[in-house]
């Protein structure tokens, strides 16, 4: 018995220094916030200050040491993340995680970026070079200074690898990638429904019926631009072109519908004459799948007075691993963003029967010529594994299909050196609304809806981003020439005083809505539903003066479910009292759905159910469709966002002919899906009555390395929330897909805005700072734009 004490005592010391030890390494990569470090690179000394929520305040005498400064911070906040970013672009996420990062890499290595990044880099100012030179001077100088490794890499048991001038491109492409790349997969999509149709071509290769399945916009348009009419309605395809009834096969139903989320946001401008100081009023809330440690930084960047260079004041959000303030304000103007979803890339399918290294063989027997590139993708702990890019005039080799003998290319103008560029960073020194839009034709980053507004009350909106003057199919291979001021889509002080954007159209001029959708123009061009930009247009509409950045955060958290309330009437209509009488479950749905409050909150029921309820509608409507087509339900065929119109017309007009023959009318259909619904519930919550929205909704913001160390999980994730809001209404919110920050800010009232992220400034769990702004994000409270007094001071000197 005493043996048995002994050893019992040994196993619980062995972990208490097991436990000791993790916590020392884990602790060792905490950087110092207090003191003095050399820093041999810098002309004079930077200050970096932290307040009580570890918001930054970097303060330098020049542009270069303020580079610097920036660098050394976000190193020793977030390297890990900065890895992680530089990697997913180059595609080389498998040399630090092992091969279950290999088919990303595979698909991102397509595209070459870090060889492209460096001729980004080659292309650039001298000035600007030396900016991301001493950027990375200062990010290696952070993660040297660091006592230890920063953590991640000790549970990797790998070195975190020095930073180089490229990774900063490198990271911006990471934004390209998250933003555009999945329009490749949409566009493929698009033309393989387009060579199923029937009927006659309206443009050149594009079927008159197409205009139906991706129509310009539907009745919940709301552009900023000029008023104008909702476009006109394309016909419903005749059952010459498309007749679902007539195929033998049964239709497609989703078991458990889904839906693809996209990036996304939220941006407006309200001009001068509306706002209680006399400036514009920006607010912003960008749309992305949320993580730990938060995308973006919270940080003042200052140049001061009497400093060798003309003083310099930027706040906002700064991205980790680029050293340029992302959004927020100078104190002269203030801006924000949201993702365009223009036409960006080009998709040709080429006939060929089959694909060797260096050319394919048409079904004539013709060769056509391939270029091939071998890229090795390093992959820990395994073999190397060799990547083949082949590419012609077309662009890179996509896909085979075997069977439909077509070998699918793609462009995407993000491959061109010339549309990415470190201009963005002239936003610094911009002083009005005017020179920001004649400035914003020249900066090369994934096209965004940039809303801007300044102390003089001035308001606008532009794209930023390059944008070909070419609008055909091949200008994403091309690129150059590009718009100029003269002619690249803007708005400039509209007459009602406000500009709202959320990723739907919003010019309504013909040529500007060609520069931006190409030869896609009249099929939608990729836009989001315009229902959450109506919602917020009527909200900014129905504020009539005097506005304060509190008005905007309550726009931002508006979750009145709007554009559910016509599918509520719909199920109310198909569930009478006939169809009620049948079953008693029918009934339950019936009363939920009746007793809901329009609002899409965290207790709510029947929004669940209206919600579940046009998802199982939708997504069997799309694939009826596609099965009548042959055109292949998996691998990404999610619904377009504009579909909603012909959707509703099909199941208001209901035309038998595009209807699958096993149900023997619409109202059958709509009924079934009731009975689709009411199962996927049931299995998902047990009784109706516990199927709150909120309980769909949970948050859970998550570390990359959290669910390969789930006993540290808590440690190292966010708190689990249930949270309103969704994706068709002004609050964005489907599981972590949400708001990665929320701002408002008048540019030289700053003191006056807020700003809050989805977590905390450090990316170390150990650190006060690691979920510093996650209450008040997730009760939709607001925190200071401007940092606080300063806690903690760090100087970096020169020796």
């Amino acid at each position: 018995m005493p043996a048995l004490k002994y050893v019992a005592l040994a196993c619980i010391g062995l972990a208490c220094a097991a436990a000791l030890l993790l916590f020392a390494l884990l602790r060792a990569s905490l950087p110092d916030l207090d003191g003095v470090i050399a820093a041999p690179n810098l002309s004079a000394a930077v200050r970096i200050e932290r307040d009580a929520r570890g918001v930054a305040t970097i303060e330098a005498a020049n542009r270069l040491d303020l580079a610097y400064g920036t660098g050394f911070v976000h190193a020793q906040d977030r390297y890990f993340e900065m890895d992680l970013s530089r990697r997913l672009a180059a595609g080389e996420l498998a040399e630090l995680v092992g091969q279950v990062a290999l088919p990303q890499d595979r698909r991102a290595r397509l595209f070459r970026f870090r060889a492209v990044a460096r001729e980004v880099i080659a292309q650039a100012t001298p000035e600007q070079r030396a900016v991301l030179e001493a950027y990375t001077r200062g990010v290696n100088s952070g993660l040297a200074h660091l006592g230890g490794r920063p953590w991640e890499y000790w549970v990797l048991g790998a070195q975190p690898s020095p930073w180089l001038p490229e990774d900063v491109v490198l990271v911006e492409y990471a934004m390209w990638w998250d933003l555009q790349a999945n329009g490749l997969r949409r566009e493929l999509l698009r033309q393989e429904i387009n060579a199923g149709l029937g009927g006659p071509e309206c443009a050149s290769g594009w079927k008159c019926a197409l205009g139906f399945f991706y129509p310009l916009g539907t009745s919940w348009d709301a552009p900023a631009g000029a008023s104008a009419p909702p476009p006109a309605s394309v016909p419903i395809p005749d059952a010459a072109v498309l007749d679902v009834r007539a195929q033998p096969t049964a239709a497609r139903v989703s078991a458990s519908p889904t839906r693809v989320t996209e990036a996304g946001s939220n941006n407006w401008a309200v001009a001068g004459s509306l706002t209680a100081n006399g400036a514009a009023l920006i607010a912003n809330d960008m749309h992305l799948t949320q993580r730990v440690p938060t995308i973006w930084y919270h940080a003042r960047l200052k140049i001061g007075a009497g400093a060798s260079e003309p003083a310099l004041d930027l706040t906002g959000v700064t991205l980790p691993g680029t050293p340029l303030l992302v959004a927020g304000s100078n104190g002269h103007i203030a801006w924000g963003f949201t993702n365009s979803y223009g036409d960006w890339i080009a998709v040709e399918a080429v006939p060929c029967t089959s694909v060797a290294e260096n050319a394919l063989t048409t079904p004539a027997g013709e060769r056509v010529p391939l270029t091939t590139v071998r890229e090795e993708i390093r992959v820990r702990g395994a073999e190397a594994s060799v990547l083949e890019v082949r590419s012609d005039a077309a662009g890179v080799l996509l896909r085979v299909d075997a069977e439909k003998r077509l070998c699918w290319f793609g462009a995407w103008l993000a491959e061109l050196p010339s549309a990415t560029n470190m201009k963005m960073g002239s936003l610094e020194r911009v002083s009005s609304v005017a020179d920001a839009l004649a400035l914003a034709p020249e900066v090369g980053i994934p096209h965004q809806n940039f809303v801007v507004g300044d102390r003089d009350g001035h308001i606008g909106w532009a794209i930023l981003g390059r944008i070909p003057e070419d609008t055909s199919a091949a200008r994403a291979r091309h690129g150059a020439p590009w718009t100029t001021a003269a002619d690249h889509p803007h708005i400039f002080d509209p007459e009602q005083g406000r500009i709202w954007t959320a990723n739907a159209r919003v010019v309504t001029d013909p040529h500007q809505q060609e520069l931006i959708g190409g030869h896609v123009a009249s099929f939608g061009a990729q836009y989001d539903l315009g229902a959450r930009a109506g919602q917020i247009r009527d909200d900014l509409l129905a504020l009539r003066g005097a506005l304060t950045p509190a008005d905007m955060l309550r726009i931002q958290l508006d979750d009145r479910g709007l554009f559910l309330e016509r599918w509520r009437t719909l199920i109310l209509s198909v569930l009478d009292a006939d169809a009620t009488a049948a079953t008693a479950r029918r009934a339950e749905f019936r009363h939920l759905v009746e007793a809901w409050n329009g609002q899409a909150s965290a207790d709510a029921v029947g929004y669940r159910l209206v919600r579940a309820y046009r998802e199982q509608t939708a997504q069997s409507v799309w694939e009826m469709l596609l099965g009548a087509l042959s055109v292949p339900s998996a691998d990404g065929a999610e619904i377009p966002a504009q579909f909603e119109g012909p959707l509703w017309r099909l199941v208001s007009e209901r035309p038998l002919h595009l209807l699958a023959k096993e149900y023997a009318d619409w109202p059958a259909f709509l009924r079934a899906q009731v009975d689709a619904t009411i199962a996927d519930l049931d299995h998902s919550c047990g009784a109706l009555e516990r199927c709150t929205w909120g309980a769909h909704n949970r948050v859970q913001i998550r570390h990359p390395l959290s669910r390969a160390i789930p006993w540290l999980a808590g440690l190292l994730d966010m708190p689990t929330v249930d949270l309103p809001g969704d994706h068709d209404m002004p609050r964005v919110q489907d599981g972590a897909f949400g708001a990665s920050e929320r701002f408002a800010v008048s540019p030289g009232h700053e003191a006056e805005g807020y700003l809050v992220l989805p977590g905390g400034q450090s990316g170390h769990p150990l650190s006060p700072y690691y979920r510093a702004d996650f209450h008040a994000w997730a009760h939709g409270q607001s925190l200071p734009f401007l940092p606080g007094a300063a806690e903690h001071t760090l100087t970096l000197a020169p020796n």
